[in-house]
Parts: structure tokens; C-alpha cells; sequence
């Protein structure tokens, strides 16, 4: 799971780096990131729920350690006075979104891959498509 947070942080930082569409990619990169990321999790029997909240904690993890020594450095770099707040604010917006977002992508993934397995009638042969038409 910690090669998926990576690819997930990854995804963030390249979403976040791209000229003018980052407007919109680096609000969506989190959900983003957890919907590609969770894919190279190990298959384990927890339940989804729990794979997902597991992988938006770690995610989260690492981005409030990442913001929070850059908090600190710019805390050491410039007196900041009343803004701290704001600073140490935006940290926390930061990590509770990243995680948020990255276990709703990663659990939208789990949830799409088992309903895109096939289904098999009780003599165990697959089922044609009917609904492609």
C-alpha cells in the first residue's frame, strides 16, 4: 500500500506542477491519486471500506509531514505574527481534504473493479452482455 500512497503523491505533485491546468487538476489530484494509487495495494482481505480509509490516512500522513516542515521552516524563515493561524489552518485544510479525497478515489476504484467482474449464472458460464446492445 505505501507504493500506492507514493504513486498517489506522485500524481499530486505532477497535477500540482503543470502550467495554467493546475487551476483545475491539483483540486481533483487527491481523488485522482487515490482512484490510481490503490491499484498496486496488495490484495488483502479487509474490507474496502477499511483499505480505503487505511490508504487516505497514510496518504494524509505524508502530506501533513511534507506541509508541516515546510510550515516549519517558513516559521523560521520569516515572523509570521498573526498569520501563524492561518499558516498552521491551511495545513490542517490540507491533510483533512488529501485524505478525505484519497479514500473516496481509492474506495470509487475497489468499488468499480468488483462490479466490473463477471457475473456467472448457477451453471458457472458467464453471462453475455445484454446491455452493450
Amino acid at each position: 500500500m505505501i507504493k500506492g500512497v507514493f504513486i498517489a503523491l506522485g500524481i499530486m505533485v505532477i497535477c500540482l506542477l503543470i502550467p495554467l491546468v493546475h487551476f483545475v487538476a491539483a483540486p481533483a489530484s487527491p481523488f485522482i491519486g487515490g482512484y490510481l494509487g490503490i491499484s498496486s495495494a496488495r490484495d488483502n482481505p479487509r474490507s474496502h471500506l477499511v483499505k480505503a480509509i487505511t490508504f487516505g490516512f497514510l496518504l494524509g500522513g505524508l502530506v501533513l509531514f511534507i506541509a508541516a516542515s515546510a510550515s516549519a521552516a517558513i516559521m523560521v524563515l520569516a515572523d509570521l505574527g498573526r498569520f501563524l493561524l492561518v499558516l498552521w489552518g491551511g495545513v490542517a485544510i490540507l491533510v483533512i481534504y488529501t485524505a478525505s479525497m484519497s479514500a473516496l478515489g481509492a474506495l470509487f476504484s475497489l468499488l468499480k473493479a468488483d462490479s466490473n467482474n463477471l457475473v456467472t449464472d448457477p451453471d458457472g458460464e458467464p453471462e453475455p452482455d445484454t446491455a452493450a446492445g
